[in-house]
């Protein structure tokens, strides 16, 4: 397996591609930073692994799970996660933790542990009232990878994150 970063650059028709699908609403220079962040990260917006989001008028980027994945594995060192572990109290989720591993040679190591609360995270949309758990889980295992990898995914949060399920399908860019 190769852990070197992936070159991404894109060809005109690609840009415009993105420009028009994935990030339409951004202007010229949120445009180059979004294509920036994608070749630095090495991520795909074209396989849906890192997102221009615009609320209120600024554009963010997010990825998805898949995206920290990838930029995870490609480490060299990731070494998986344990189950999430769900507090739950009356039937109701509080919290979920997921602990991040790291190889230092041979040896597994816990990296990093993210914590994610239901209060915070909870957007109230359709996927969160559907997959409660999976959402809650989703998010911790993103603060638990930042955590572990701080040089890569400092500043990129993902859309679980980001109480997406808020945003209208022009604002996620569908």
């Amino acid at each position: 397996m190769s852990t070197e970063l992936i070159k991404i650059d894109f060809t005109a028709d690609q840009v415009e591609l993105i420009k028009k699908q994935i990030a339409p609403q951004a202007n010229d220079n949120e445009l180059k930073l979004f294509l920036y962040q994608a070749r630095r990260t090495g991520l795909d917006p074209l396989a849906r692994q890192i997102y221009a989001i615009h609320r209120g008028g600024k554009m963010t980027i997010q990825t998805s799970i898949d995206g920290f994945r990838v930029i995870a594995e490609r480490s060299g060192d990731y070494a998986g996660q344990d189950e999430a572990i769900f507090n739950e109290v009356d039937g109701k989720i509080i919290s979920c933790k997921v602990t991040v591993y790291r190889f230092k040679g041979e040896q597994r190591y816990p990296a990093a542990v993210g914590v994610a609360y239901m209060a915070e995270y909870n957007a109230g949309g359709p996927m969160w009232s559907k997959m409660p758990h999976t959402m809650l889980s989703k998010c911790a295992e993103a603060v638990a990878l930042r955590k572990a990898y701080p040089q890569d995914l400092s500043g990129i949060y993902t859309m679980d994150e980001m109480n997406q399920d808020e945003l209208t399908e022009t604002e996620k860019g569908l």
